[in-house]
């Protein structure tokens, strides 16, 4: 389940903007979450693949991940390098 609340901002005119919230079933043993965002056209930055460059770092919400490929250095805690990472539960992140 997602929150729909999560990564709300405040708009134009006070309001508050939420960002849509997304499912999808889980993925492949194979696939990254990189992989599942670009399959669900999400867009995320991103550029090594392998955890080398930390452009793909995203703010991690809930849920459990392992590294496919473990990165050089560990991201932040709340955060998780999308692109060499898959999920071991359901997770929500913040893209």
């Amino acid at each position: 389940m997602v929150d729909p609340h999560i990564g709300a901002e405040a708009g134009p005119g006070g309001g508050d903007h939420v960002r849509a919230p997304r499912t999808r079933s889980a993925p492949p043993a194979h696939v990254t979450l990189l992989d599942l965002a670009e399959a669900c056209d999400i867009p995320t930055r991103w550029s090594c693949r392998t955890g080398v460059c930390h452009t793909c770092i995203t703010h991690f919400v809930a849920g459990d991940i392992t590294y496919t490929t473990p990165p050089l250095e560990l991201p932040e805690p709340g955060t998780v390098l999308v692109c060499c990472s898959k999920p071991t539960t359901e997770v929500v992140l913040d893209l």
